[in-house]
């Protein structure tokens, strides 16, 4: 028997109060060819219960129940070793999407026979304002120029406004990021593509909550050197790890990123001094000028800041927050 188109894989951890309405929105998408696989991740509360309830409600449901938290990038991992469709959606339970959602993903991937699809979403803050995610405006990509284009900071590293082809998704290493392991998935899945689309259309919200991973400063060290290692060995096989794009991807997303995180996140002072000072020393002159020659002038002013002088490097921060 063929499975569905989609498989809409749903990690849940301590999510009991929101499954119920995830699963009715899903319920209510104006394209029926698809299942959903709950994987709860070791909640320790009644998730579980409500996600065995769902099961049993909904036909096309299925709950997984680890025994143990994992983290979620092993819960995906599970939900994609269970799902039966030839794509996998990816949302997060305390989100919401347009009805029209999976017929656009799905519609765009069969007529265009990608492997993965990228569409448009929005931030939503919790005073109601909004800010879009935009796709990139181009014609179908390989999947390493789309690669190149993560790299750049031109396609974001979210998961929930993708969809991709399970079976290359299965190729992905999961590696366990704490935080910010979407772009892992999202890398790993661009690097083993064949055809990459675009839509302009926008097909996710993600609603930023207090505790949100986006917003909140908890350490970020140990993750970011999983992202590092894992993008470093995506870009290894293409190729492309001694070119000026990849560069440019270290220079924001690692040292920029890990200076931030040595400076706001609850270290305790050696800590802070360690972390801080490595991430310093690994950002070099050449680095600042290559966001001089990108035109990156916020990314400039920070890391020329935070080459020089970490109390004008930490005045910019704060006002970026303004």
């Amino acid at each position: 028997m063929n499975g569905p188109l989609v498989t809409v894989v749903i990690p849940a951890y301590r999510a009991a109060e929101y499954l119920p309405d995830t699963v009715a929105r899903l319920a209510r998408q104006e394209f029926a060819d698809f299942e959903v696989v709950i994987v709860e991740d070791g909640s320790g509360d009644e998730t579980a219960d409500v996600a065995r309830g769902l099961d049993r409600r909904y036909e096309r449901v299925r709950a997984i129940v680890l025994s143990v938290n994992g983290g979620v990038a092993r819960a995906r991992r599970r939900a994609v070793d269970e799902a039966t469709g030839e794509y996998l959606w990816f949302v997060d339970a305390d989100d919401t999407w347009p009805d029209d959602a999976l017929v656009i993903l799905a519609d765009l991937a069969r007529e265009s026979r990608a492997d993965v699809v990228v569409a448009g979403a929005e931030f939503v803050y919790q005073d109601g304002g909004r800010r879009p995610i935009a796709a990139p405006q181009s014609a179908p990509v390989t999947g390493p120029e789309a690669f190149g284009m993560l790299l750049r900071g031109e396609l974001t590293g979210h998961l929930w406004n993708k969809l991709f082809r399970r079976s290359v998704m299965q190729q992905c290493s999961f590696a366990p990021a704490r935080v910010q392991s979407d772009l892992i998935m999202v890398a790993d899945a661009l690097s083993h593509a064949d055809r990459v689309v675009f839509s302009p259309s926008s097909v996710y919200e993600y609603r930023l909550r207090p505790g949100s991973i986006i917003t909140s400063t908890s350490k970020r060290a140990e993750s970011l050197a999983i992202i590092d290692e894992a993008v470093r060995a995506d870009a290894e096989r293409l190729g492309l790890t001694a070119s000026e794009d990849y560069r440019y991807f270290r220079a924001r997303y690692i040292q920029l990123s890990g200076i931030k995180d040595a400076l706001l996140a609850p270290y305790d002072p050696v800590e802070r001094a360690a972390h801080l000072s490595a991430r310093r020393r690994s950002l070099t002159a050449a680095d600042v000028w290559l966001f001089a020659r990108r035109r990156d002038a916020r990314r400039f002013a920070l890391a020329a800041t935070a080459k020089t002088s970490v109390r004008a490097h930490r005045a910019l921060l704060k006002a970026a927050e303004r």
